[in-house]
């Protein structure tokens, strides 16, 4: 019984310190896009005797496979905290704290700490990636309270940017720039009937970073008509720059259940 009760205790005193929240809330943010993610607590009134931080981690999903090997090769790919720790802010003795924190977050994430008084810690998170598609855990700590919220956010791999009209060579086009950046943007045209339009138009890289990704035009050619409704369609068709959650491995049944020992 002692040897038990030494296993559950640990576990009972973190629930005990953060009370777990029922709800969890979701925010959806488009690539490169600012978003605050909040965190209010009643027992918050300022930054004298103060200490919370915000961390991550994984969403969880699913997924059927049936190339093992494959499997470990994919997870290896984007296992985050195989690289990058889980804090990503922290704040105690009246000021925020650098050290240990996920260095891919470094100049992206910041709390105003005016709000502070008021209850707020809210999380600033500036040019939103799709590696920051997670949940987001606040904690927080003084004399009179300690608790802990839970926000997930998630990164939109596609974009309607708006369309516009203008002429070329005497021609009225239709066009769209795309705000978010990507290493192989995918553009789909489409009409009022929804039809796939999009072998009339033609995309051209706009600005490129560093790192191969880029944001693009696309001029769609098609007899435009300014009565007409056109919409643009960006999504990354890059498997590996797509958002990425974690995984669990579930292969696929090779033998009757009563034979299944996964």
């Amino acid at each position: 019984m002692a040897s038990l009760l030494n296993l559950i205790y640990p576990f009972l005193l973190t629930l005990l310190m953060y009370p777990v929240d029922a709800a969890m809330t979701e925010f959806k943010v488009r690539p490169f896009d600012n978003i605050s993610l909040p965190c209010q607590f009643s027992f918050v009134d300022g930054i004298d005797g103060l200490t919370f931080t915000w961390e991550r981690e994984d969403i969880k999903e699913e997924h059927e496979v049936e190339d093992k090997e494959f499997y470990k090769f994919f997870v290896g790919l984007h296992d985050f905290y195989q690289f990058y720790p889980k804090l990503i802010y922290s704040f105690s003795n009246n000021q925020e704290q650098m050290e240990e924190r996920n260095s891919l977050y470094e100049g992206r994430v910041w709390v105003d700490e005016e709000e502070i008084a008021d209850g707020s810690l809210a999380l600033m998170l500036e040019q939103a990636q799709f590696s920051d598609e997670a949940i987001y855990i606040c904690k927080a700590y003084n004399s009179r309270g300690r608790g802990q919220r839970k926000v997930k956010l998630l990164v939109q791999d596609a974009e309607e940017p708006q369309v516009q009209f203008s002429t070329v060579n005497d021609t009225l086009v239709a066009k769209c720039i795309s705000a978010g950046w990507y290493h192989m943007p995918k553009v789909t045209w489409r009409n009022r009937k929804e039809e796939d339009i999009s072998s009339y138009a033609k995309s051209d890289i706009l600005e490129e970073k560093q790192d191969g990704s880029h944001r693009v035009v696309s001029v769609l050619h098609y007899p435009v008509l300014l009565h007409e409704i056109y919409t643009c369609h960006i999504e990354e068709d890059d498997v590996l720059n797509r958002p990425v959650r974690s995984i669990h491995k579930v292969p696929k049944r090779k033998y009757h259940n009563m034979y299944n020992h996964y």
